[in-house]
């Protein structure tokens, strides 16, 4: 018998093995660590894990209790015994020790398979992420157990997961709007030609509307009742007059419970000093790139991502602002996820994953063995 057959045989056990103890050597996994929500990505499953970025620890021992939507029921509750931590500031690892943790549950969480070695992670981060900034991303990855961290601008990935093509040479602009930063990058033959980050986004104007709340109609709001009147009251040049939204909360004066109604002219004027900066920072980037890539925007526009995207009217709004056309993400909460993991998002080489692949393929086939001229079954070795 040829070495060909032995190996073949070689590799369709050690195939079916490490399907049956449901193992992998390794995991390229793409995570966008939001200020508001982590989001883990797998090659070939998309987006795994879309999770509050918090995490709980028992006050008393100090282990980990709870992350992301556990972790944020139980910070709603503010139970004595549980301590509650947001790992992730402005934009950026503001606690590594907290964030790895975290997103070392994340990842588990994201995979069945059990991990013999640490994941390789790719990262995104702002774009004018500072050496020391970078450094807290590392340590996080590192602390969640990663083998190998890499980090990549978030506005680059949104353009991914946007489906735009950064390696045209025709300019592209990406507006990703968080939670509380804005990153702008212009991109064109794979490269970046500008980017910015500015700390702000829509948990500003959350904070705005439950200071006004409080202030004007002296009623305390949780964090997620004021991002849920943002949500459904929210629009950019006020194009929702006249809607009303009913909000629940504690009277200041009483000290009971109540529900208001809160009207659409309300919020608008909240909305805009945020609005104001963001228009700012994108005429300042209109202004600062070259003008073969300024003529580009004619025809590509700009492509919003990002929570704040969703806002009602924002492309509508910045379309009339700047006299481009501007379209929004497909999903763009998951466009900077989607678009790292379309960067890990290669042909595996190694034969172990080659093997577990044609393991998986003789069950889909009732153990008939594919032929390999079958597109359907082909492997890029």
């Amino acid at each position: 018998m040829n070495n060909g057959s032995w190996n073949e045989r070689l590799k369709r056990f050690w195939g079916a093995l490490f399907h049956e103890l449901n193992l992998t050597l390794s995991e390229d996994v793409a995570i966008d660590l939001g200020a508001a929500n982590t989001r883990v990505y797998l090659p070939e499953k998309g987006v795994m894990i879309d999770e509050p970025s918090v995490i709980a620890f028992d006050a008393d021992n100090g282990k980990v209790a709870a992350v992301g939507r556990e972790a944020k029921r139980l910070g709603r509750r503010r139970p004595r015994e549980i301590r509650i931590e947001h790992p992730i500031k402005n934009g950026v690892v503001a606690d590594y020790e907290a964030a790895g943790q975290m997103l070392s549950r994340f990842i588990k969480a994201s995979s069945a398979r059990h991990i013999l070695r640490g994941p390789s992670l790719l990262v995104c981060a702002p774009a004018g992420v500072t050496p020391l900034e970078q450094m807290a991303y590392e340590e996080t990855a590192r602390r969640a157990g990663a083998r190998k961290v890499r980090l990549v601008e978030g506005p680059y990935a949104a353009a991914l997961g946007a489906d735009l093509d950064p390696r045209e040479p025709r300019a592209c602009m990406i507006v990703d709007l968080g939670a509380t930063t804005t990153d702008i990058a212009v991109i064109s033959g794979g490269g970046i030609l500008y980017a910015s980050t500015r700390r702000v986004g829509g948990s500003e104007i959350d904070c705005a509307i439950a200071r006004y709340l409080q202030l004007e109609r002296t009623l305390e709001v949780s964090e997620d009742a004021a991002e849920e009147v943002k949500i459904e009251m929210g629009a950019a040049g006020g194009s929702l007059d006249g809607r009303t939204l009913a909000v629940r909360g504690r009277n200041l004066k009483s000290g009971l419970p109540e529900e208001i109604a809160v009207r659409s002219d309300e919020i608008d004027p909240l909305m805009q000093p945020v609005l104001r900066v963001i228009k700012q920072q994108v005429r300042a980037a209109l202004e600062e790139i070259s003008i073969e890539a300024s003529v580009d925007l004619l025809d590509s526009g700009i492509t919003l991502s990002g929570g704040l995207a969703r806002l009602h009217g924002l492309a509508e709004y910045f379309a009339l602002e700047f006299g481009l056309n501007v379209q929004v993400a497909p999903d763009p909460t998951l466009a900077a996820a989607t678009g790292a993991g379309r960067l890990i998002e290669q042909p595996i080489p190694a034969f172990i994953r080659e093997a577990m692949r044609e393991e998986e393929s003789v069950r889909a086939t009732n153990g008939r063995w594919p032929n390999h001229e079958d597109k359907r079954f082909a492997y890029s070795h």
